[in-house]
């Protein structure tokens, strides 16, 4: 036996030979290096001396090959703990060998300190469930709509998950120019007391980072003789970046408390934190501004239903009244062949019958498209056409394409465009209209726009006509927006003024049918 154990001495790992009973025959020198156990002081004694399983399951395992040898593998051992001659215990892993001798059966029990493996193992257990947890307050996050109650989820976040109880977000106040503790977790609240207030005036390490963007691990902060509070409990601390938002804060009592793991989770979270605070903030804005929309569209409405009701009657009055006179003059002063005064009266009300008519077809135009069709771009160009003074302009249609638009609506977005043109283009302009790949153009051969003017022409009440309500581009404007479109004026190749809506969802000929 002595033998035996002697050729396993160059073996690093602690060794022991085992008979049927359980008893400890002999060792190798790694059982005293290893374990700090002589060899002499193990001989004889029983296995369950050297090893236990706190569980029972591997220690039955155990006793189950001492009766029944069966060779065991070290890749497939039994995990058990060993216990140091000076009462310490390590994680272990058993490989099991079984011989003969004599006509009895032996087992060669080899314990490898299995520590450093399952401390890996843990520590890849706690990445994994730590970046679950993520994954899930992320998607917890993503669902709130108020940026108080995302920052107490955050705060909370790092308690539970990350296990750093001591946790405060400071948000920027605009007004104040200040960094203003907003939330906290009790533990801050017990360990630091009051919360300050960070400004430009007085150096600190969480002013620096919402300036600069970086974020900051400040390892032992009683090493940094110019830390905002020298007499501060927080030992080690995390400062984290929100954006424009303000800072998280993560401390704790004793210095370097923070793993390469926790800093790099506590970056991740806090740069959901403010993807979220963007969103919210985002929506906040969308929905002010659809109030501030409908608001807008009510006065629009409210002055057209007075445009309507209360102008147009005193219009038609003062027109009616106008063709009275004209009527008695030419009654009673037949060689009165000079009316120009009259004519000018009745193109004043003309145009200002023109203005009510574009006003009230304004304040309909940015109500939302809710039903579309297929609809033939070349067939709604032609019936524009046709409902326009087009004197002897051209249309040309270079193609067609089936558009899912309001037919209704897409029409006043072409006459209004036809009108356009012939007024400054001429009588004889000639107007082409095409597809584009994800829309539609409208150009002509006119004078063009000017560039410096070409982002004021939807606007209302521009105009280079004289005689225009600067109506017209605002019409075609809100109606492109009404269905979702974009429209934007550019030169065409003949110089002339070219129109192109964009996307505007296609229609598959073959199924137009079904539609």
């Amino acid at each position: 036996m002595e033998r035996f154990t002697g050729a396993l001495d160059g073996t690093p790992d602690p060794v022991v030979i085992v008979d049927g009973d359980g008893v400890v025959r002999a060792g190798n020198r790694s059982v005293e290096s290893v374990l700090g156990y002589a060899p002499g002081d193990v001989e004889g004694t029983s296995l369950d001396r050297i090893l236990y399983d706190p569980d029972g399951a591997a220690g039955r395992a155990l006793d189950r090959y001492v009766d029944d040898p069966e060779p065991r593998s070290l890749s497939a051992g039994l995990e058990m703990y060993a216990r140091r001659a000076d009462g310490s215990e390590i994680p272990v892993r058993l490989s099991l060998g079984p011989f003969d001798r004599s006509g009895e059966t032996y087992l060669v029990v080899t314990i490898v300190d299995d520590g450093e493996e399952r401390a890996q193992q843990a520590e890849l257990h706690r990445r994994t469930q730590t970046l679950e947890s993520l994954h899930e307050a992320t998607q917890d996050l993503l669902k709130t709509t108020d940026r108080e109650v995302a920052a107490e989820a955050a705060v909370a976040y790092v308690e539970e998950v990350l296990g750093h109880p001591i946790a405060g977000i400071w948000l920027y106040d605009a007004e104040r120019d200040a960094l203003e503790p907003s939330v906290w977790t009790d533990a801050a609240d017990d360990v630091v007391g009051e919360h300050p207030t960070f400004t430009a005036d007085e150096p600190s390490i969480s002013w620096e980072v919402f300036e600069s963007g970086d974020p900051e691990y400040v390892a032992d902060t009683h090493a940094d003789p110019e830390r905002y509070n020298p007499d501060s409990p927080i030992r080690s601390e995390l400062v984290l970046p929100l954006g424009r938002y303000g800072v998280i804060n993560v401390g704790a009592t004793e210095p370097d408390a923070f793993a390469d793991s926790d800093l790099a989770v506590a970056r991740l979270w806090a740069a959901t934190v403010t993807m979220v605070f963007v969103r919210i903030e985002r929506e906040r804005q969308l929905r002010e501004r659809e109030a501030e929309i409908a608001r807008e569209r009510d006065r629009l409405a409210e002055f057209a239903s007075l445009v309507s009701h209360d102008l147009r009657n005193p219009l038609n009055v003062a027109a009616g009244n106008l063709e009275l006179v004209r009527a008695r003059i030419e009654e009673d002063h037949e060689e009165i062949a000079d009316l120009t005064e009259i004519d000018a009266v009745a193109r004043s009300l003309e145009r200002m019958e023109v203005l009510i008519e574009d006003v009230l077809t304004l304040a309909r135009q940015g109500e939302t498209i809710d039903e579309v069709e297929p609809v033939s771009l070349a067939a709604v160009a032609e019936e524009s056409w046709a409902g326009v003074d087009t004197a002897s302009a051209e249309l040309v249609v270079a193609d067609d394409r089936l558009l899912r638009a309001d037919r209704s609506r897409l029409r006043q977005i072409l006459e209004n465009l036809f009108a356009n043109a012939v007024v400054h283009g001429g009588d004889a302009v000639r107007v082409t209209v095409g597809p584009l790949d994800d829309g539609f153009y409208v150009e002509d051969d006119g004078p063009g726009i000017a560039e410096n003017r070409r982002d004021e022409v939807f606007e209302a009440g521009v105009s280079t006509d004289p005689e225009g309500t600067g109506f017209g581009l605002k019409i075609v404007a809100e109606v492109t927006d009404a269905h979702g479109w974009s429209v934007s004026v550019d030169e065409a190749d003949g110089g002339g003024a070219r129109f192109e809506f964009r996307g505007v969802d296609p229609v598959d000929a073959s199924t137009a049918d079904s539609e």
